[in-house]
């Protein structure tokens, strides 16, 4: 049952409720307080107003916010994993799942602009975290990889066009090429953190080598502790003794290790132009509904 003294605690009630009694109080018992009462309501707004605006939420929709770097991982030999301050130590970045954030460097007087989704944790507090892989021609990618800790990035968000619903599919196939495992691992994030969400995920993961797969040791221990989720990795170019599938992502890896195509069952695609446009065409042969690489929320093939 709620907890009626936490209506206090919302903007509308801490400040329209105590007004009114007060208001009320007054004109009862002597109008001549009122100016004294005025004054006392007019101090009490002008806290709780400076109060919503310190606690507002780092991230904005539309503006462009500056936020410092605060630790950097090296994941591979060309992807990191940067790690940004919110405004408050207890701030969680509460963004939908899927959904990516925007990033703007000005570069040689031009604003340049690429999109990253969050390593998303419902319970990390005053930081959030993305992965990024660094390309010879990325002015984006580059500019993070140069900086250090104490510098900032510009971010704004959420971008994105998933609208991910508990059980809304009983099973969910998911391909991943690189980078693009993160929009990925927000759905498998989400769904293994729902105790009442049962669907059945099984993902393709896959990469030039094995010191691409980024997160490996992550994925292989929630497919160890979730029976309702499994991995399968490919790589283009394996390692001796190499246990996985070697190639790009196929017709067979996908009848193998990914639900058939069913009213009750989803597919999410995340990777470079090229492998998306492939396995639209590959999963549309196999039965798929014919997907598009700007993917409206309802198709029953997604890309990312």
């Amino acid at each position: 049952m709620e907890d009626k003294r936490e209506l206090l605690k919302q903007p509308l009630h801490g400040i329209y409720i105590p007004i009114a009694l007060m208001l009320g109080g007054t004109l009862i018992f002597g109008k001549e307080y009122l100016p004294y009462t005025v004054g006392f309501i007019v101090v009490v707004c002008s806290l709780q107003f400076y109060g919503a605006y310190r606690n507002r939420a780092s991230l904005h929709s539309v503006k462009w916010n500056d936020f410092e770097l605060i630790d950097k991982t090296i994941v591979s030999k060309n992807c990191a994993i940067y790690r940004f301050k919110l405004n408050h130590d207890d701030e969680v970045l509460d963004i939908p799942v899927g959904h990516h954030l925007a990033c703007c460097f000005t570069i040689d007087g031009k604003d340049e602009i690429r999109y990253y989704t969050p390593i998303l944790n419902k319970f990390d507090a005053g930081f959030f975290d993305i992965l990024v892989k660094s390309y010879p021609t990325g002015n984006v990618s580059k500019r993070l990889a140069m900086l250090r800790e104490g510098q900032t990035a510009k971010f704004r968000g959420p971008v994105g066009r998933l609208q991910y619903k508990t059980n809304m599919a009983k099973e969910i196939g998911l391909i991943a090429g690189g980078s693009g495992i993160t929009p990925i691992l927000q759905v498998i994030t989400e769904i293994i953190t729902t105790p009442h969400d049962t669907t059945k995920i099984s993902l393709i993961y896959a990469n030039e080598t094995l010191n691409d797969i980024v997160l490996k040791s992550e994925i292989d221990e929630i497919a160890k502790r979730y029976p309702n989720f499994s991995v399968h990795y490919t790589l283009s170019t394996p390692p001796e003794n190499w246990v996985g599938d070697v190639g790009f992502v196929s017709e067979e890896m996908i009848k193998k290790y990914l639900p058939s195509p069913s009213q009750d069952s989803r597919l999410f695609i995340c990777g470079p132009p090229g492998m998306k446009q492939l396995l639209l065409d590959i999963s549309h042969k196999l039965g798929w509904e014919k997907g598009t690489m700007k993917s409206p929320p309802e198709d029953q093939v997604f890309c990312f």
